[in-house]
């Protein structure tokens, strides 16, 4: 059922809260932004690494462009994602048995939105995925409690539809499903709660203007940053396409991202952590069906050791096409480099401190009428209410 790829949250929790309000969350991002360890003299951010790029390519720093690659695409990944999330999560939510759907003014870009609650077919797998039906994720036959058991929790579905043009003319937008609820900082105490819980969901918008053919971007996510048991392992997944509607090539360009935190002792330590950065595109050439025009990378580093191990393969026909356009480097598979100089080491470095990809797979390869590409099938044209 939907977000079975990333849906494990881990063993139960003794309880879960559960809030009277609830809203989508504001951002599914893995921070990635701290990219050097303490032992290299205290956490350098992207921002600088990228301030150092003078600095670093004279000495030899072959690799500077494809590590800086990965934050760069993880950050526009993020924005796009984040323009709904942003205007969504500013919505406050009744958790109760009795609201089955929800309807808004000046939400979306200023636009007015529907959201039907009820159960329904997400993946396409024919089943329902076992929704509650309403916004309370223990059911809606009796009240809602502020705290239940992890595994006494079920999925919150919802469907939106949204009113481009004023006129009471409704479209489909966006579909997804809520296993675990967003929660919201609290300002009472000194820790940040904000925690985007588990779910997953998908996005499709037209742009059209007077002079062109619509063109159809869609994009969604499958997120999981709540596990009781280990708190500091985050997994976000995501999915984008883009159709072009005119004849030009590329016909299709298809992303699929995939960024992981992992915290590597058993007790969490927040300065050793374990990140990994995957990125797959593919684009389909009109006229060409066999054509090779692909991307693929691999990143993984500790923040904890000041190393970077990561693959770039480019083969892309229209690399401009690309949602983060890579950079015009060469090709390499398996390399080992220093964070700081960009300049390649022995690979057993990355080999001893468990951060070499030499193992770690290259994500599919997604067709742009993947389901993970596009709005669910059991999602009417019109609004249900």
């Amino acid at each position: 059922m939907g977000c079975a790829a990333i849906n494990g949250a881990g063993p139960p929790a003794p309880l879960v809260e559960i809030p009277s309000a609830v809203s989508f969350p504001k951002s599914v991002d893995v921070g990635v932004g701290e990219v050097a360890p303490a032992g290299a003299g205290g956490a350098i951010s992207f921002q600088l690494l990228q301030q150092i790029k003078p600095q670093v390519l004279p000495i030899g720093g072959e690799f500077y462009d494809a590590i800086v690659f990965g934050f760069t695409s993880n950050d526009l990944i993020n924005a796009a994602v984040g323009g709904i999330l942003g205007q969504l999560s500013l919505l406050d939510l009744p958790v109760n048995p009795v609201t089955r759907n929800f309807q808004a003014d000046g939400v979306i870009a200023g636009t007015n939105i529907k959201i039907d609650f009820s159960d329904y077919d997400f993946d396409g797998d024919g089943a329902n995925e076992g929704c509650t039906g309403c916004t309370c994720p223990t059911g809606c036959d009796s009240v809602c409690p502020t705290q239940a058991l992890f595994a006494d929790l079920k999925p919150v579905c919802y469907r939106i539809w949204n009113d481009p043009a004023g006129a009471g003319n409704y479209v489909r937008i966006m579909a997804g499903l809520m296993n675990v609820l967003p929660t919201k900082d609290d300002p009472a105490t000194p820790e940040d709660e904000t925690n985007p819980g588990v779910g997953t969901f998908r996005v499709s918008l037209e742009f059209q203007t007077a002079a062109t053919p619509p063109q159809i971007t869609s994009y969604g996510s499958n997120y999981n940053h709540f596990n009781p048991a280990r708190p500091l392992d985050l997994i976000t997944q995501y999915f984008l396409s883009f159709l072009s509607t005119t004849g030009a090539n590329p016909t299709a360009t298809v992303s699929f991202m995939q960024v992981q935190q992992t915290a590597l002792d058993d007790v969490p330590n927040p300065n050793r952590l374990l990140k990994t950065i995957q990125e797959s595109v593919n684009q389909l050439i009109r006229d060409q069906p066999d054509a090779n025009s692909t991307f693929q990378y691999l990143a993984r580093f500790r923040t904890d050791f000041d190393f970077w191990s990561g693959t770039f393969q480019n083969f892309l026909q229209f690399p401009g096409a690309a949602f983060a356009v890579p950079p015009q480097t060469p090709n390499f598979t398996d390399v080992c480099a220093q964070l700081t100089t960009a300049v390649g080491v022995n690979p057993g470095v990355c080999q001893d401190i468990g951060i070499d990809v030499t193992n770690v797979p290259f994500l599919d390869l997604l067709l742009p009428t993947d389901p993970q590409v596009n709005l669910p099938a059991d999602f009417p044209a019109t609004p249900t209410f």
